[in-house]
């Protein structure tokens, strides 16, 4: 997980000691509650120093799943067989690896009418999504991008019927107290999986309802910052088109057989001859561009770009378990929680970082394996690092970051980028390729327009971000600092002097107090209260001093 243990000026919460132990015993219930799995993976160090932790932190503790457990409802679908169509006739599929993404998007559609029980395997709002398979402990909290939208069988859905508990559940297996006891469950030699059975072993703090809502809504209020910043990001492209008075490609480009084939003359060639950078739709691309009314340059343009940064293959990487700083690769740059992230040793990398570290609204674009993903980089991310599998792309001093990634996301920079790629097997394209892309270049106000709108959605995926890293702590040093509270005597407190009152930063906060002594007030006095007691509190108040 990324969180701000990667920033110098953040101090983490020191984990518990047994963190450091290499070995412990295990008892016989242990085994007969973990189902008779005998191997040492089932009873993970890191998961079970997690659970002594929370066991030690005084907090009630109750399974994730199950009877007697917070989530009810869970199930990971089932196996199906799967018929993809176009977009008109089908929904969008996401894989296990999607539910962490920034912007879930997908090129795969099951079919409406061939694929039994949609339903269940369409996301709803505020399901917690947890892998399964592969890559063990991914989570994700369900918001619009996810709604709707059909995932395999290798994500756990766990529902709840209120948003704030689900955002709880969301921010506990993120920490560094849930993940463990997720990814110590898993079985297999070579691909590992999990299963519903293993959450019921999962143990989380059932903390007092306000502690709760306050984590909860922390996560959910992130989702829906992601959510307002995927629509700026869209309506970004939207008025792309508009203001260029650009047809989208798929409306423009061939089909059928002539999407297939292209005749070119020996002048354009352009010194290539594989068919791939000869695509008709790329060509169609190219012919829409040359009709528009303002000026077409090239990315590599000084008025465009600053510089187009390809990073060198640093070969000698020296990595640290804590405090390193986080080296992303291509796909990570995409996720928004991003587990096993390698953090390399300051000092042994001091004079790579002016080449590999990332700055807030630097581009990146995928220039190895799979191409053309782009990125804008928030400014959580500045001063991490990415590998050598993304291309930099600095703007210029006139030019609008935002309307420069705009163009590169959109889907003429994606084809324009594409069809450059080279390679029979792990596709590359080089700094110069880049360079070579065309890109219109209207008026500063237009691209002001555009720009600001990419701008403000990068700003508001920091603020979800920290959000919620902002729930994760809370919950970690709730747990990690056991709450004192006051002695029960007869005294008085205003019997004793202000100055022998001390700050006490373990004290039970004052709302949790009043929810204590609210949950001790039977339903039916409650039932008294009027509804309107809160706007009308005066004219009550009146009515008792009367009587």
């Amino acid at each position: 997980m990324v969180n701000y243990a990667f920033e110098p000026e953040y101090t983490p919460i020191s984990p518990p000691d047994e963190s450091e132990k290499l070995s412990t015993t295990i008892k016989l219930s242990e085994i007969l509650n973990a189902g008779v799995r005998l191997e040492a993976s089932a009873f993970s160090i890191e998961a079970h120093n997690a659970v002594t932790a929370l066991e030690n932190s005084g907090l009630q503790l109750i399974p994730l799943y199950g009877e007697g457990g917070l989530c009810q409802e869970a199930h990971n679908a089932f196996r199906f067989k799967r018929i993809y169509v176009k977009s008109e006739q089908g929904i969008p599929f996401l894989s296990s690896s999607d539910i962490i993404s920034l912007r879930p998007e997908t090129d795969r559609y099951l079919s409406r009418k061939y694929t039994r029980k949609l339903d269940i395997l369409a996301v709803q709002k505020w399901d917690v999504l947890i892998s399964r398979s592969g890559t063990i402990g991914n989570v994700s909290l369900a918001n619009d991008a996810f709604t709707g939208k059909a995932v395999s069988e290798h994500v756990i859905r766990l529902s709840s019927n209120d948003p704030d508990l689900a955002g709880f559940i969301a921010a506990f297996l993120r920490s560094r107290y849930g993940r463990p006891q997720l990814t110590q469950a898993t079985y297999g030699s070579v691909i590992v999986h999990i299963e519903l059975e293993h959450l019921k072993r999962v143990q989380i703090p059932d903390l007092p309802p306000i502690r709760r809502i306050a984590i909860g809504r922390l996560m959910c209020k992130a989702g829906e910052l992601r959510d307002e910043a995927n629509r700026m990001l869209d309506e970004a492209d939207q008025l792309l088109h508009e203001r260029l008075d650009l047809p989208y490609l798929k409306s423009i480009a061939p089909s059928g057989n002539a999407s297939a084939i292209a005749k070119i003359k020996a002048s354009q060639l352009m010194g290539r001859l594989e068919g791939s950078f000869h695509d008709p739709v790329a060509i169609a691309a190219e012919k829409q561009l040359s009709k528009l009314a303002v000026q077409v340059t090239k990315v590599g343009d000084s008025r465009v770009t600053k510089e187009i940064r390809a990073i060198t293959k640093f070969r000698k990487r020296t990595y640290v378990e804590k405090g390193g700083i986080p080296l992303l690769s291509s796909k990570q740059l995409f996720q928004i929680d991003p587990i096993d992230v390698k953090g390399l040793a300051k000092g042994a990398h001091t004079k790579d970082l002016p080449e590999i570290q990332l700055k807030e609204n630097m581009i990146a674009v995928t220039c190895s394996g799979t191409i053309g993903r782009v990125q804008i980089i928030p400014f959580y991310m500045a001063k991490w690092t990415a590998n050598q599998h993304a291309t930099r792309f600095l703007a210029a001093e006139g030019m609008n970051a935002g309307y420069l990634y705009a163009w590169l996301a959109s889907d003429y920079g994606y084809c324009l980028i594409t069809r450059n790629s080279y390679g029979s097997v792990i596709l590359e394209v080089d700094k110069e390729m880049f360079s070579s892309v065309p890109i219109p270049l209207p008026e500063p106000k237009i691209r002001d327009e555009i720009g600001n709108l990419v701008l403000k959605a990068n700003q508001l995926r920091d603020e979800a971000w920290r959000n919620e890293q902002d729930a994760i702590t809370r919950l970690e040093s709730w747990i990690a600092n056991k709450p004192i509270a006051p002695a029960q005597d007869e005294s008085s407190p205003n019997k004793i002097p202000l100055k022998d009152i001390k700050y006490d930063p373990n004290a039970i906060p004052i709302w949790e107090l009043a929810a204590r002594i609210s949950a001790k007030v039977p339903d039916e006095e409650w039932a008294k209260v009027p509804s309107d007691l809160s706007q009308r509190f005066d004219y009550y108040q009146g009515l008792r001093d009367d009587s």
